[in-house]
This record gives C-alpha cells, sequence and structure tokens, in this order.
C-alpha cells in the first residue's frame, strides 16, 4: 500500500476502510484489540502518522473505542454517531420544517403500528408512566416538550427493530427542536396528551390500525399548530445540538 496515488483518496482514510472491512467481515470482532500502531504500519506499509489519522476517523465513526491511552478496541457503533452525522448533512442540504413533518408524517404510524404488535409489557409499563409524568407537567412547557420527545423514543424502543431506531434518531434529533418552540409559543399540552393516550390505548390493546391513525393524527396536529402559531412551515431546520450544549 503506497501513501497516497494521483487522485486517490487519502492514505489514512484507505487505511480506516481496509481496517474497518476486516471488522465488518469478521476477521477482527467487538472487543478485540486493535494491533498497535507499529504492527499497523508494518502490516499495511504506511507510516504512524498515517495509521494515526486512520485510527483517529475509525473512532469518530464509533468502531473504535479507546479503553485507556494506549489500547484500542473494536466497538459496535451506537445510532448517535450515524444520527450525527446524517442530521448534520440533511441541515446541509436545507431541509425545510415540512419536509421534516412529511418524513415524520410517513415514519411514525408505521412504528405506532409494529409497536402495537411488538411491545413487551415492561414497554408498556413506560409508556403508561411517560403519561402520568406528563399529566403531573402541566403549564411546564419545557418539561412537556422533554416528555413528548421521551414518548416518540418509547414508541419507536418498543418495536424492538434496532433498524427502526438507528433510522428514526437523526429526524428526532432535527424535529424536537420544531416541537420545543411550538410548545414554547401556544399551549399544545392537552390536545398532545389526548393523542399520546389513544396511542398507547390502542398499543395495549395491540391494535395496530389505530395506533397508526392516532400517530397520524398527532403529526397532523404539529402542522396544524405551527401554522396557528404563525411559524414559518417552510424555514430551513437549524442545527440545535451544539447551541443545546
Amino acid at each position: 500500500m503506497t501513501e497516497q496515488a494521483p487522485n486517490s483518496a487519502p492514505a489514512y482514510r484507505m487505511l480506516a476502510d481496509r481496517i474497518a472491512a476486516r471488522i465488518l467481515y469478521g476477521e477482527i470482532r467487538p472487543g478485540d484489540p486493535l494491533p498497535t500502531e507499529t504492527v499497523l504500519s508494518e502490516t499495511y506499509g504506511v507510516h504512524r502518522s498515517t495509521v494515526r489519522e486512520g485510527i483517529r476517523l475509525l473512532e469518530e465513526t464509533g468502531m473504535l473505542r479507546r479503553k485507556s491511552q494506549k489500547r484500542l478496541e473494536v466497538a459496535v457503533p451506537d445510532g448517535g454517531h450515524l444520527a450525527e452525522r446524517t442530521a448534520q448533512a440533511l441541515v446541509m442540504r436545507g431541509i425545510t420544517v415540512r419536509a421534516l413533518y412529511e418524513a415524520n408524517l410517513a415514519f411514525d404510524p408505521v412504528l405506532a403500528r409494529i409497536a402495537a404488535a411488538s411491545a413487551s409489557s415492561a414497554q408498556i409499563t413506560r409508556l403508561h408512566r411517560n403519561l402520568r409524568d406528563t399529566r403531573a407537567a402541566a403549564g411546564d412547557r419545557v418539561r412537556l416538550s422533554a416528555l413528548d420527545g421521551e414518548f416518540h423514543d418509547l414508541i419507536c424502543a418498543a418495536t424492538n427493530n434496532y433498524i427502526f431506531q438507528t433510522m428514526r434518531q437523526p429526524l428526532h434529533d432535527l424535529f424536537l427542536p420544531m416541537v420545543s418552540q411550538l410548545v414554547a409559543t401556544i399551549d399544545t399540552s392537552e390536545r398532545m396528551l389526548a393523542a399520546h393516550e389513544q396511542i398507547v390505548l390502542a398499543i395495549e390493546k395491540r391494535d395496530g390500525e389505530t395506533a397508526a391513525l392516532w400517530a397520524g393524527k398527532h403529526i397532523e396536529d404539529f402542522k396544524r399548530g405551527y401554522q396557528k402559531a404563525a411559524l414559518d412551515f417552510d424555514a430551513p431546520v437549524p442545527y440545535e445540538k451544539g447551541r443545546a450544549e
């Protein structure tokens, strides 16, 4: 492996791709230690600085985690790594509140329908706890916004399908600030709670069609509320993560 051929990817990225391929093919498994910089440098015929940059890239993707200053091991990336990059890409493309609403309108009823078939009794109990907390938070708009986000996380988790959870996370991360903005502008608590109660009731009864119907109504209600609050439905979605932290 040469350091870099003309018009090719940087050497460190090529190295990262080769190590990633070994991980994905199962040659190096989650929990296995990564060979040292020296060993990797000799194995792939690159400088140690190239190895360090390749390792840094794999750490950023979540495929490697640092157990100590000198020890790295293979890890399974969590959804957060993928979600943040996807959210950033969507924001850079200038997606609007309307586009985000349309995506959630297509996605959330499906999640509710599957949750009605797949939710465990423990997951249904957690949904009821969320409803109780939401009732108790009446008047606290910051708390209500957080509980709304938690509710939708719980519905997604109740599908018991990690693919859905990974796909939905960037939508959730971008949509939550829009919900917070709406809740801070007008009182949506009564309608929000009513929809949540109907969705949970349908899931508890294993009635997927009704769960999906109310999930769709709930998202449509967001649009009505956003327009009632005179907020710009066609405004680009901002990236709030760094600002929040």
